[in-house]
């Protein structure tokens, strides 16, 4: 939970500052060179993706962008949409792990606690067998044991659920921001492709 905690806020400083970096910036090398140096935030390696594979379209298609105009650049838009798709879905997977262990963890740990204290209560009618009687000094030790575990298996599940439910808002957040920000970069590299075919 600390390091998924740990690790969303630097995700959401490193964010902050490659958006204000593109927004102050017209210059695309530049921004690119910047999101290189930021690799925990979503929208900083999906520019910088999209940039080098526009970078490398570019330069294989020029003759085409001269002579079509217009359809290469569809063209290269579809690719560059399908590509920050992909971007989109690697960057979720990568917020997105270790939350299936806090999930699990969330919904084995009662059981685990309610496991104890089943041991618990059976050492205790094993305890009144053997010494033919119920006191509180021969049943106390087991049940003790068992409010224990069953503490125990509390503490680990509760904390686990809500940080869970926490992660998992942020994520759909992120995931919600990078819907966006992928339409907004499809758009931002159209304008540029058609600045280059323009006369």
């Amino acid at each position: 939970m600390w390091r998924k905690t740990v690790l969303l806020r630097h995700l959401g400083k490193q964010t902050r500052t490659f958006i204000s970096i593109l927004h102050r910036s017209g210059d695309l090398a530049y921004v690119a060179a910047a999101a290189a140096h930021l690799p925990l935030s979503p929208q900083a390696n999906m520019f910088h993706t999209m940039y080098d594979q526009l970078h490398t379209l570019g330069q294989q298609h020029r003759m085409m962008l001269d002579r079509v105009g217009g359809e290469a650049v569809a063209l290269l838009s579809d690719h560059l949409r399908h590509l920050a798709h992909q971007v989109q879905a690697e960057e979720l997977k990568r917020c997105e792990q270790g939350l299936s262990f806090l999930a699990t963890t969330a919904a084995a740990a009662p059981f685990v606690g309610l496991l104890g204290t089943v041991w618990g209560i059976m050492q205790s009618f094993h305890a009144i067998g053997q010494r033919g009687g119920a006191t509180l000094a021969v049943v106390g030790p087991g049940i003790s044991e068992a409010l224990v575990v069953t503490a125990a298996g509390l503490a680990v599940a509760i904390p686990a659920l809500v940080a869970y439910n926490v992660f998992v808002n942020r994520v759909r957040q992120i995931e919600t921001d990078l819907d966006h920000f992928a339409e907004e970069l499809t758009l931002l590299f159209e304008s540029h492709l058609i600045q280059r075919v323009e006369p």
